[in-house]
């Protein structure tokens, strides 16, 4: 019935039925699709919204009877047949069944929905639905990005005999046993059981049947599951239930490559319901997952499972089939559906294309407001989610909260529901065997009792990759801080570890008329706005450094898989863990932190990332990423192996562009779900004349020379730098509170060590004399006046005088930190001083050891062509200088918050700050604005 509605929206919240029926304002409408995706004036409406639509009912004389089934309704529904209510549901994720029977007559009837979805306001929401707080009601992350109102799954008429099929499940084991539960309406006389007409057969995926034998049956809802009655049927007659159990031999196994269904059919007189079923176990043990008894390394992206114009309803079917072959070439096995109840046709797809799907009951609110009520709220979607996709094979893994969110974890009551609601879950799912998280954990919150030992990270990779390193190192040992401090922690130690969110931005590339959802950002957070872009990559001159903006964003993706790549690598060189899940499967809205944008399409690096995420994975580590021309690179080898391909005889191959090559076998057997290291990997780092960009490549061919793994590596080679060749330098240290005094110390005798003619006498310094100075004081004020030229190495808050017209602000402690929108640190690699050390624009792990923890702000945008080196924050939002340059007076400033404390031990510190002094005594050094 998703064609022929008429929707009202009641702003009001106060129209009856009759008012409704007669109020002007209707529109021509579908279910199956909320209000909000479907009206550019509703993008945002929440509150009351009206349905209406005639339906043909044929005559039930004969003991037939009439369902309206909603598959899911957002939040609150009253459902009216000819102007009498026929029943209400609460709940926006699960389906309910309304008989009408009684209600409906032969020929056409009126159907009206009044529909509620309590508002976001508090004070709105308090005054007109008291009994449903939005922050009470599992809403998931619709206020992250868009609503859903209404009716957003597909609506049916169901005419039934008068004795009919409620529902079947399937419990398969991987042996072929296969136990079938077949619930029925319980309408006949207790002498007439259900048993005698009803049969039951299961169908292989070629079409042979094996017919089921009756092992037993009773009456009551009970024994065949938790609120069968109120969440599945609505009707208020007990169910009965029979038991079919048989046993198929040498069953065909579900699984990733050979995602194998079988058919169970039930028949009634009158009536036969069909469904599928695979068999597969799925289980974690001795800290492992196994897949059909198989070693398995979950390769998993958080898919927020929302869609760029009908929001949270799924397109088509052919939409999601495409959505996740894509998945499947990027490696992945597991999509981590999140805080949402995906759309049935999501797990048809799963079970059909071989998908492992873990999701989770959507979340009532992302603070730590917990109520019973809203945990009860949360409970009851739970027992929806278990009892509508049963027989779903794809659907292996339930979270029941998500960071806390919805709950206090310091306070005793919420740790309480949380373990019980965990023993609930187990209790429930037994049968399935799904494995159950209580709490996806992050932060400062932590888990009570899990089948899966989970935990968040997120930093900006290349600019925080060592706390990124040391957290997973952290991780993998198993810390105490991951399971609660408070005495009521059930661990058994033997848990997988698993990094489940992690990841950073790489912005889409967009098409010519720009999204309806491009203005949104998240809670009024100016950097996480779209809105305005492309106007800011025009004000700040990047069109002088990329062709266009897709250009930009091709750039910034490359910068995202280096980041993900390493993020990956360092987790998998930890045995201990057992899987991950990258933040995120396909960007939403405002965040682009995704493997593909939200229109579906992957990201350049798509065959690159597809090649790294596999079962077995080689991967080589440096100790630096920069050389010296003629050094020895050293390079450790590691293997993960988690497929079933047989590594006797393999070997490992390897080259380097410059032509350096060599091969070894594996001479020793490397157990599945292993991490094992191999030989090193050493040659010769060559550069002449300029650095140079050196790609390392590594396979591992078996007996037959198929491949079995590949990989590459990036390490950057420098030519020997000169020796200095500048005049004298003054290196100036004032004082300065929060001063890294012996880094700078230390590059005071490093510039020395190289050849600079240094002094620290500021006193006698000639006007036109380059100063280094690590804060622009009055001293040096008064030098630069006169004619003199001074690079300030800027690193601390007090680097420039107070009211100066730029500013330098730390990162650390704010978003500017880039762990919450992902940042990115550019550079004029075609002009001095960074064309000496400039591989691409925006900046990698080459330069690690210079990044900046300061950044610099206050450059107007049309002086941004004297800014040498920036950053920017997502969407091109925070722009920001890292090296600029300036006049003040008659002399020149540059003007830098890049670090030089491993200058004369890194290439890249060294070579740019020798760039620096070289550029600064050029006549090429001429700012065209002033330093105020």
């Amino acid at each position: 019935l998703d064609r022929g509605w008429e929707f009202l929206p009641d702003a009001s919240a106060t129209l009856t039925l009759a008012e409704a029926s007669r109020a002007p304002g209707w529109r021509g409408a579908r279910v199956g699709l909320s209000w909000n995706a479907q009206f550019d004036d509703l993008r945002d409406y929440m509150g009351v919204g009206w349905y209406r639509a005639k339906i043909e009912v044929p005559d039930l004389s004969d003991g037939r009877r009439a369902f309206l089934r909603f598959q899911a309704v957002d939040y609150f529904s009253e459902v009216f047949i000819n102007g009498k209510s026929a029943g209400a549901h609460e709940g926006g994720y699960t389906p309910f069944r309304l008989d009408i029977t009684g209600a409906v007559k032969p020929g056409p009837n009126e159907v009206m929905v009044r529909v509620i979805d309590p508002p976001q306001n508090e004070a709105e929401n308090r005054a007109r639905f008291p009994e449903m707080l939005y922050n009470e009601i599992p809403h998931g992350k619709q206020n992250w990005y868009v609503q859903t109102g209404g009716i957003w799954q597909p609506v049916w008429l169901e005419i039934r005999p008068k004795l009919y099929i409620v529902d079947v499940r399937a419990t398969p084991k991987s042996d072929g046993t296969v136990t079938v539960h077949v619930a029925t309406n319980s309408s006949l006389a207790p002498t007439a059981r259900p048993a005698d007409g009803l049969e039951v057969r299961v169908l292989d995926p070629s079409g042979r049947a094996v017919r089921m034998k009756r092992s037993g049956g009773a009456t009551g809802e009970a024994a065949f599951g938790p609120g069968t009655r109120d969440l599945q049927t609505g009707v208020s007659e007990p169910l009965q239930y029979e038991v079919f159990e048989t046993r198929i031999s040498n069953p065909r196994l579900w699984g990733l490559d050979r995602p194998s269904l079988y058919t169970v059919e039930a028949k009634l007189p009158g009536d036969v319901y069909t469904g599928r079923f695979g068999f597969r176990s799925f289980e974690a043990r001795d800290g492992k997952f196994y897949l059909n008894g198989e070693p398995f390394y979950m390769v998993s992206a958080l898919d927020q499972d929302f869609y760029p114009e009908s929001i949270y309803t799924p397109p088509s079917e052919e939409y999601v089939r495409d959505m996740m072959m894509k998945a499947r070439r990027l490696g992945i096995n597991v999509l981590r559906c999140h805080i949402k109840v995906p759309d049935p046709v999501y797990l048809k797809v799963a079970d059909e294309l071989g998908m492992l799907v873990w999701y989770e009951v959507p979340s009532w609110n992302d603070f730590d407001h917990f109520s019973a009520k809203a945990a009860a709220r949360a409970e009851k979607v739970f027992d929806g989610m278990v009892a509508r996709d049963w027989n779903h094979p794809s659907v292996v893994i339930l979270s029941v909260i998500n960071e806390g969110w919805g709950t206090n974890l310091k306070q005793e009551e919420s740790r309480k529901w949380l373990k019980a609601a965990f023993d609930r879950a187990k209790k429930i799912t037994a049968p399935r065997g799904l494995l159950i998280v209580d709490n996806s954990a992050c932060c400062e919150n932590f888990h009570l009792k899990t089948d899966i030992e989970d935990n968040h990270r997120y930093n900006s990779i290349p600019d925080e990759h060592v706390p990124f390193d040391r957290w997973v190192a952290d991780f993998a040992s198993r810390p105490k801080w991951n399971f609660s401090p408070h005495g009521d922690a059930e661990r058994t130690g033997k848990e997988p570890l698993v990094l489940s969110e992690f990841g950073n931005w790489g912005l889409p590339k967009l098409p010519k008329a720009l999204p309806w959802w491009f203005d949104r950002d998240f809670a009024g957070r100016a950097v996480t706005r779209p809105a305005g872009v492309l106007d800011r990559f025009r004000q700040y001159g990047f069109e002088r450094l990329f062709a266009d903006f897709n250009a930009l964003a091709e750039q910034t993706q490359w910068h995202q898989f280096a980041s993900l790549k390493h993020e990956i690598e360092e987790i998998r060189r930890h045995a201990s863990i057992q899987g991950y899940v990258v933040t995120e499967f396909t960007d939403i809205n405002w965040e682009v932190n995704g493997l593909m944008d939200m229109w579906r399409n992957p990201k350049v690096y798509a065959a690159e990332l597809g090649r790294i995420q596999q079962p077995d994975l080689i991967m080589a580590r440096a100790a630096r990423r920069n050389y010296t021309s003629g050094e020895r690179v050293q390079l450790e080898t590691l293997l993960s192996h988690y497929s079933d391909k047989d590594l006797k005889g393999a070997r490992v191959t390897w080259s380097s562009e410059s032509g350096a090559r060599g091969d070894f076998p594996i001479g020793r057997p490397i157990a599945r779900a292993s991490v094992e290291p191999l030989q090193p990997i050493s040659f010769a780092a060559v550069a002449e004349g300029q650095p140079r960009a050196e790609r390392v490549s590594l396979e591992v061919r078996g007996r037959d020379n198929s491949v079995i793994a590949a990989n590459s590596y990036t390490v950057f080679v420098y030519p020997a730098p000169a020796r200095a060749a500048s005049g004298p330098i003054i290196f100036y240290r004032p004082s300065q509170a929060g001063e890294q005094a012996g880094g700078i110390a230390r590059l005071g005798q490093a510039l020395v060590e190289k050849g600079y003619g240094v002094t620290t006498n500021l006193g006698r310094a000639a006007g036109s004399a380059l100063v280094i100075a690590t804060r622009l004081d009055e001293q040096v004020r008064r030098h630069v006046s006169l004619g003199g030229r001074a690079i300030i190495l800027a690193d601390s808050k007090d680097a420039l005088p107070e009211g100066s017209s730029m500013k330098v602000t730390p990162r650390a402690g704010s978003d500017l930190d880039g762990n919450w929108v992902t940042n990115f640190n550019w550079i004029r690699p075609d002009s001095a001083p960074f064309k000496e050390v400039g591989f691409t624009k925006l900046l990698g792990f080459e330069a690690a050891a210079v990044t900046p923890r300061h950044i610099i702000q206050g450059v107007r945008p049309e002086d941004y062509r004297d800014v040498l080196s920036g950053i920017f924050y997502g969407w091109l939002n925070n722009n920001a200088a890292l090296a600029v340059q300036a006049r003040s007076g008659r002399g020149r400033l540059f003007i830098t918050t890049f670090r030089f404390d491993e200058y004369g031990r890194d290439p890249y510190a060294t070579h740019l700050l020798d760039a620096i002094i070289r550029y600064t005594g050029t006549p090429y050094f001429a700012p065209a604005s002033s330093w105020q």
